[in-house]
């Protein structure tokens, strides 16, 4: 590779870097294509490796929407589209919270860019006139939830897992400092060399028959879906200074959340209620930032039961003091959009692999005042 010239410090290098199960359809769909030769490594660490030979120091990574065969091949449809995000202020001392939000996303590798009045109302037409300014993230997008579960179980089932639905955890059985078996809220104990635990508000419940303290706080956040309406919204949007979180299904409707609280009537049996003023107060703020929304009736409504932990952030990785056994819990409203990296993290840690320790630094469980005591 030729030296830049001198004071040049930037190389822009498209490349890709997908999990081999990724690229083995990749490889699959562009087999009978004339012209497509991959003449280059294509296994994430000879990519990661190559680049690191020429002095690249920091990897950006960008989603990348798939042609809808490729999907079919995957057995994965998502419903995934990337319209961008974007995020508006309604008043001056929310605009003035922009730069420094900005600021923080820039330094962790976000491609994030402020807009004027002009430019978000191009973006999202049906936003109130009244709106100050944006900052708009041209690489978000937005899933829905049920089909991506549902393709994610279907790809680990054509690769041999085996998927029991309607049994719970109970408990974790440890002899001699390692976990051995799970029990089942059935009665049956499944033997295991590794167990991973993503069992979410649950998670503190089964640590700590182990003698094992983690710190989480159980939440129930309000979602609402409202009637179908004609498409009009391509960004997810969200506010400076209000609760909110607005995207258009692929069916029309509006989807909105923003962490408006439900109350836990049934922690064990994951049961809630909505509460009426949460309830109007979200369709309010929708309403408010994104006057179409109110044109729509509200079709239903729910809430998840999320752990929360005192930094806001997850726990990730092995439990200390229990060899295999791992966890991931305590996402804070963020576990779907993390899920897929999670899963790789957690997946090499099972297996023993290069667990990537450079994207969840300073994770770990041992970060809280905990105590790992096996029985």
């Amino acid at each position: 590779m030729a030296a830049p010239p001198p004071g040049f410090r930037y190389v822009d290098i498209h490349t890709h870097l997908h999990p081999p199960w990724l690229w083995r359809a990749i490889r699959r769909w562009f087999a009978d294509k004339p012209g497509w030769e991959f003449r280059y490594p294509t296994e994430p660490e000879a990519v990661a490796r190559v680049l690191a030979e020429h002095d690249v120091e920091r990897f950006v990574f960008f989603s990348y929407a798939h042609k809808p065969g490729l999907a079919r091949e995957l057995e994965g449809e998502t419903r995934y589209r990337r319209g961008g995000g974007l995020r508006v202020a309604f008043d001056a001392d929310a605009w003035r919270e922009a730069p420094g939000w900005v600021a923080e996303q820039r330094a962790d590798g976000v491609p994030v860019e402020v807009i004027d009045t002009a430019s978000a109302l191009r973006l999202a037409p049906g936003v109130a006139p009244g709106v100050h300014g944006a900052v708009f993230c041209a690489m978000d997008g937005q899933a829905e939830a049920m089909p991506t579960v549902q393709a994610f179980a279907a790809a680990a089932r054509r690769l041999g897992a085996r998927i029991a639905e309607g049994v719970g955890a109970r408990g974790l059985v440890v002899e001699r400092g390692r976990l051995v078996a799970v029990t089942r809220s059935d009665g049956a104990a499944l033997p295991c060399d590794v167990a991973v635990l993503t069992t979410g508000v649950w998670t503190a419940g089964l640590l700590a028959s182990l003698g094992v303290r983690l710190p989480i706080e159980t939440r129930a956040l309000q979602m609402l879906l409202t009637g179908p309406a004609p498409a009009a919204l391509d960004p997810v949007i969200g506010a400076f200074g209000r609760k909110l979180s607005l995207k258009q299904l692929e069916t029309g409707a509006y989807l909105i959340g923003g962490g408006w609280p439900a109350d836990i009537t049934d922690h064990a049996a994951n049961a809630w209620t909505l509460r009426p003023d949460s309830v109007s107060a979200s369709l309010a703020v929708a309403r408010e930032v994104h006057p179409p929304t109110g044109r729509c009736g509200l079709a239903r409504g729910w809430a998840g039961l999320e752990a929360f932990t005192p930094d806001d952030l997850p726990v990730l990785g092995p439990v200390p003091g229990i060899d295999g056994l791992l966890v991931a819990a305590g996402f804070s409203g963020h576990g779907f959009a993390l899920s897929p990296a999670v899963g790789d993290v957690l997946a090499r840690l099972a297996l023993g692999q290069d667990a990537r320790a450079d994207l969840w630094r300073g994770l770990r469980l041992e970060r809280f005042d905990v105590t790992a005591m096996a029985r």
